[in-house]
């Protein structure tokens, strides 16, 4: 966290109280101007801007239920809150300065293409040491959005300062987005590896929960660890996600509807994911899975039918009609 006697939001008044309500461990360092309108959930635009730049918009305080993502307030908790003459920054004014570039891409509620393609005006060994010293502070959100840039901006630059990240990522509970690093910046197979192992250290509902970190280095040998861990009950449809990320076959779907559950549920559900609806998952409508190794997309609707015939239980018989019936629209490379 940023050291000093100005307070984090204004930027110009000094520091006259610490608030712990979100994080006692990291308390917004504010005037008392400031700490009001923070209690009342009315921060100007560019005060939330620079708090959030610190502390990541996720805590209570700052949240997006009650700031939008420029750092508006949508439900103050006064009659005479404005924000006319502290906006917070664009992307363009944000992007004259690395430190605020590195400050706006905190704030955003999700990054993409216009902010990554506004560091190719800095150097990649500037914007490393940036990204380290600013990871340093101890915030598992700005440390996400750290992990995020390196894969996006850096790529393979930044290999020596991920591999040192890996045992904070599996202390911070943040191997998820340590992985997405990874697997941009490491050369294969060595961030795979490396993830499988930490997994080891879990079992049941926690493995569930950690497992999506395997989706981005979209490898068959994922296909492989499914077969190890998957649960042979109680199959939810993250383990079809995970499976349809991770460069699925046909030949694999078939294998699997032949062996039965769970690997026939984690099959029909990853089938389902090749279809684009409403309601997708932000990470599969982003990386838009393909299968793969599908020549006769025709021959898929005899193997449902097989597999209904083996199977008649009301989740297999609904995911197998909803793959044939939009079986045109299902994704094949």
């Amino acid at each position: 966290m940023r050291e000093g006697s100005v307070c984090e939001a204004c930027q110009h008044r000094p520091v006259a109280e610490f608030i712990g309500d979100d994080d006692p461990d990291e308390p917004y360092r504010v005037c008392g101007e400031c700490g009001e309108r923070l209690r009342r959930l009315a921060l100007r635009p560019l005060e939330w801007f620079n708090l959030a730049a610190i502390h990541g918009w996720r805590k209570f305080l700052l949240h997006d239920d009650f700031y939008d993502q420029d750092g508006t307030a949508d439900q103050p908790k006064t009659e005479s809150y404005s924000a006319d003459g502290l906006l917070a920054p664009s992307i363009d004014q944000a992007s004259r300065s690395l430190q605020r570039l590195v400050d706006y891409c905190i704030t955003r509620w999700w990054l993409s293409a216009p902010e990554y393609e506004a560091f190719k005006t800095f150097a990649g060994e500037a914007i490393l040491d940036e990204l380290a010293r600013r990871a340093e502070g101890g915030n598992r959100h700005v440390l996400a959005v750290m992990f995020q840039l390196c894969a996006n901006v850096l790529g393979s630059t930044a290999a020596p300062w991920v591999r040192a990240q890996y045992a904070r990522a599996q202390a911070d509970d943040a191997l998820f987005y340590w992985a997405e690093a990874a697997a941009s910046c490491l050369p294969p197979p060595e961030g795979l590896d490396m993830t499988i192992d930490a997994l080891r250290a879990f079992q049941g509902r926690e493995l569930r929960e950690r497992k999506g970190a395997l989706l981005w280095f979209r490898a068959p040998a994922v296909l492989d660890w499914i077969e190890l861990n998957a649960p042979r009950a109680n199959v939810t449809d993250d383990w079809g996600q995970l499976a349809a990320l991770s460069d699925l076959s046909w030949s694999k779907v078939q294998n699997w509807l032949s062996r039965g559950r769970p690997l026939s549920f984690i099959a029909l559900d990853a089938l389902g994911n090749f279809i684009p609806h409403a309601g997708q998952a932000p990470i599969v409508d982003r990386l838009k899975p393909q299968l793969k190794e599908c020549l006769d997309r025709s021959a898929i609707t005899p193997a449902l039918e097989v597999c209904m015939a083996a199977d008649g239980v009301p989740r297999v018989a609904a995911r197998c009609r909803y793959v044939i019936e939009h079986l045109d629209e299902l994704r094949i490379a």
